[in-house]
């Protein structure tokens, strides 16, 4: 059988078909009546008797633990009552991108909802940087800010917090970030990734750990007795901001992330947030949200602000009640978005080149510089990451300093690496998670930090491989087992859509649509199915297919979305070719 043999793709993966015992599938599709290639995909990602249930119909009352179990959480809500009852000013600090807008956004709009009024402050990417800053601070304490909450930031901001603590004004860090065995000087640090927390909650985006915070804040105020006269507040229907935070951080959609986004993108359907409503509609989006919708159109619309324009477009985006100012901000993200992607698109192409003369066979990272726009470097790095299957560093200069945007393969934890480089000073700053982080480091060190890479990543294992759930014929590609696959969603890191692969097809009427995307037909049997590979020309993958000289063909099934009219296509991800 043709995937009994270890042969590279064209793309030079080895594919590999999952592993799933046949009795626990037998047992799946017996006693829950699910068709066999559905059972086949859960067994494969270790979904058995016991758990089905769980995650087929993942309920948040019975996933979501108590939020008093992270550190420090008890402290956040005393302080927040307090200031509630004493009716100070409350500014909410968050990071410029979505997870940090939807965290902003969320506890705003929570505040609005019991009558307490706050602010929102999003630091300028290029001017301000990641993160609290002591100017910013500052100005808001002047302004009479007496409570600042800072969401997805704020673990490693030691010396502002403590110069803020100094000039009389409260911190609460509400963060996901990875932290070392200093804790900054903050009324309370609630973050699941703290070196001395023992929860299992550590995959959570920082909306998620602001979602647990508005569920303690909100059951302590209802013991105090603050709803007796007034209406409370239904928390689920902030869902649609932690399904957006939490896709677009690309957290695992497992346990406790797979309820919100499913929750959230119900919520998301019935349209009351202002802004998501109308940015859905200025992009032309009719079908209902989806995991995809968010991170490929929802998601890169809210990052635009933070970018390359005004950081706190999308927060305001997502807080708003006002249509007309809705629709303003939502032109203005389109805008900048579409600028965004000509900006990107001529750095990638420079960044390529530099990969292409400096990587070698035994490469196990990818590092590349220039004086790009500080806003798009973090998909410089996605992309290079995706292309090349390495991490990839991706570092832009001003003036002497580089910042830097990392993101990383499985088995390769680039947060831990930046924390190491900064507790040997290779850095000024960073931090991050096991699969995205940043940094600013001085020119003159940069030899220095590629000598430190080199070192640290020596022994990683960065062999490319590609799992299938499935080996699947053209004619069973049909709106049927489309809509089977769709009980398997929200996909995600964790639980990724559904590989499948068809032998012994051809290919027939390639052509190159768009600026680089090859569309096709896949016969077998005098049956067809229409297909696409984004991104493929000019690429070994794009040859292949143009050439027809395809022996097997590896992708997911989709559903596409045109003009109205739907109809199910193959996305064509990789092939073996005939020797």
């Amino acid at each position: 059988m043709l995937l009994g043999i270890e042969k590279r793709s064209i793309t030079n993966a080895l594919w590999k078909l999952q592993e799933a015992d046949q009795r626990e599938i037998l047992t799946l599709t017996q006693r829950f009546e699910l068709p066999e290639i559905l059972a086949r995909t859960l067994v494969s990602r270790g979904v058995n008797v016991e758990n089905v249930s769980d995650f087929l119909y993942p309920l948040i009352r019975s996933l979501l633990p108590d939020p008093f179990h992270l550190l420090d959480m008890d402290k956040a809500i005393f302080r927040i009552i307090q200031a509630i009852k004493n009716g100070e000013n409350i500014a909410i600090f968050g990071d410029y991108d979505v997870d940090g807008a939807t965290s902003s956004a969320l506890i705003n709009r929570y505040l609005k909802t019991i009558g307490m009024y706050s602010i929102i402050y999003i630091p300028d990417r290029v001017d301000e940087g990641y993160g609290l800053n002591v100017d910013a601070l500052l100005q808001l304490k002047r302004k009479g800010i007496d409570l600042c909450i800072a969401v997805d930031c704020g673990t490693l901001a030691y010396q502002p917090i403590e110069d803020a603590k100094n000039f009389g004004l409260d911190i609460i860090v509400i963060d996901h970030h990875l932290g070392t065995e200093r804790l900054p000087s903050a009324v309370a640090v609630v973050n699941p990734n703290r070196l001395d927390e023992s929860s299992p909650y550590n995959n959570l985006a920082a909306v998620g750990v602001s979602f647990l915070l508005i569920v303690a804040l909100n059951k302590s105020l209802r013991e105090q007795g603050f709803f007796t006269d007034k209406r409370e507040p239904d928390l689920f229907d902030l869902l649609d901001l932690v399904a957006l935070g939490t896709v677009c951080d690309v957290m695992q959609i497992t346990g406790l992330n797979r309820a919100f986004v499913l929750q959230g993108l119900k919520v998301m359907s019935a349209r009351k947030n202002a802004g998501l409503r109308v940015l859905f509609d200025a992009l032309g989006i009719l079908e209902k949200p989806s995991v995809s919708r968010l991170g490929f159109n929802i998601g890169p619309c809210i990052n635009a602000g933070g970018r390359i324009g005004e950081a706190s477009l999308g927060a305001r985006l997502l807080s708003t009640d006002d249509e007309e100012e809705a629709h303003s901000i939502a032109l203005k993200l389109i805008d900048l978005n579409n600028a965004r992607k000509m900006i990107e698109n001529e750095a990638f192409l420079e960044a390529t080149t530099q990969v292409a003369k400096s990587v070698k066979s035994n490469t196990n990272f990818i590092m590349v510089s220039g004086n790009w726009h500080q806003g798009i470097i973090g998909i410089i790095a996605s992309r290079l990451k995706e292309q090349f299957h390495l991490p990839a560093i991706v570092i832009s200069f001003n003036n002497g300093i580089g910042k830097a945007s990392c993101r990383s393969i499985p088995g390769v934890d680039i947060g831990a690496a930046i924390l190491s480089a900064k507790f040997i000073n290779l850095i000024i700053e960073g931090g991050g998670h096991s699969m995205a982080a940043g940094f600013s480091i001085k020119e003159d060190r940069i030899n220095d930090l590629h000598d430190f890479f080199t070192e640290r990543l020596a022994n990683s294992i960065n062999d490319k491989s590609l799992k299938a759930d499935g080996v699947v014929t053209v004619k069973a590609i049909n709106l049927s087992l489309w809509n089977q696959l769709q009980r398997l969603e929200p996909f995600g890191v964790g639980n990724p859509e559904p590989r499948f692969i068809i032998q012994g097809a051809k290919i027939r009427k390639p052509e190159v649509v768009g600026v680089d995307h090859i569309r096709c037909f896949i016969a077998d049997d005098n049956v067809m199915v229409k297909a696409i590979a984004f991104r493929s020309a000019n690429t070994h993958l794009g040859s292949a297919l143009m050439q027809g000289n395809v022996e097997a063909i590896l992708g997911k099934i989709s559903m596409n979305y045109w003009n109205g009219n739907e109809f199910i296509q193959f996305l064509i991800e990789d092939v073996l070719t005939i020797n």
